[in-house]
């Protein structure tokens, strides 16, 4: 380790725990970030303190700090200035990734603990932190996950996992859609192998993966998937495109909202639910019934649709592949 990181390292942990060194003036949020100087997707969330004004906020372990009052955050070191310079009772506005959801939380930092105090105790029983496997997914034509792209020097890279590979289960247990995927990976926490077991073209293979930590490996793009012959017409194209759900709207003066979602339909097993909030669709902000289909106008059966969705204050945006409109 060269001196520069374990001087970051060191100012690192005396920000999180408000030692005398940085006490005057700066405002405490009680974190614990990673060592990062390098990273590109945020800063990550180690653990944070109980009792904390993070705490409060909602802030938690795993979390990836995107965008501080506004400015880009691309790793930890990018964050610590605007703590440092902070002052008890000034509001920050973080903006947190989490499993591919954003939201904006308001923080009030609190004054730093006195030098005389201990530092905040670090949770008896922390919440586990997720493994991490670094694939981008996309629902096939019976639901099933697919793998859209694959992170450079991720786990998933290093397992040999590829685009166009169909996962149908995870440790001899079937998922049959990509919520269920994510959710099957949820209680794995870093270091824990999995074994997928996938379809690619007409073979049969399993793939063993040992999940690492989120924050490791910058995400680039998707990688394009490789070229291959054009699939013969389906018995769905060219028809009408189906989600699945009903919405309702308020003449436009509110947000457009999901009402229902039909059993087995595209929506459904993509996992979305009622409550939902669509923002956008194709980049385009939707408000409206209307302006939903409009927005859908030239897709058709098996095409792809790019949704902004909120839920309960966080947003992402989703690939849905579109059904056929049922006769």
């Amino acid at each position: 380790m060269t001196t520069a990181r374990t001087a970051l390292a060191a100012a690192l942990v005396a920000l999180a725990l408000g030692t005398p060194a940085l006490a005057a003036p700066g405002g405490y949020l009680g974190v614990y970030l990673t060592e990062d100087a390098e990273g590109r997707d945020g800063a990550l969330i180690e653990d944070v303190a109980p009792d904390s004004p993070a705490a409060a906020a909602g802030v938690r372990k795993g979390d990836l700090v995107v965008r501080c009052d506004g400015a880009a955050i691309a790793n930890s070191a990018a964050l610590i200035p605007t703590l440092v310079a902070g002052s008890p009772g000034q509001r920050l506005a973080l903006v947190v990734s989490r499993d591919g959801w954003l939201k904006e939380l308001s923080v009030e930092l609190a004054a730093r603990p006195g030098a005389a105090a201990a530092p905040p105790a670090k949770p008896e029983a922390p919440e586990q932190e997720r493994g991490f496997l670094g694939i981008y997914l996309r629902q096939g034509e019976g639901g099933d996950p697919i793998v859209d792209g694959v992170m450079r020097d991720s786990p998933a890279a290093k397992a040999g996992l590829r685009v166009g590979d169909l996962i149908h289960s995870v440790d001899g247990q079937k998922v049959a859609d990509p919520s269920a995927l994510i959710g099957a990976l949820s209680g794995r926490a870093p270091g824990e192998q999995v074994t997928f077991g996938v379809r690619r073209g007409d073979a049969e293979v399993t793939v063993e993966a040992t999940l690492g930590r989120r924050g490791a490996v910058a995400p680039p793009a998707p990688e394009a998937a490789p070229s291959k012959p054009a699939a013969p017409p389906s018995a769905s194209e060219g028809r009408k495109p189906y989600v699945g759900f009903a919405l309702l709207d308020d003449q436009g003066k509110g947000p457009l909202r999901v009402d229902d979602v039909r059993a087995n339909s595209p929506a459904e097993r993509f996992g979305m639910r009622p409550g939902d909030t669509i923002l956008e669709v194709e980049g385009t902000a939707v408000r409206t019934i209307g302006d939903f289909v409009k927005a859908l106008g030239g897709k058709f059966a098996g095409d792809t649709v790019r949704l902004r969705i909120e839920r309960d204050g966080w947003r992402s945006d989703v690939r849905l592949t579109l059904g056929a409109q049922p006769e």
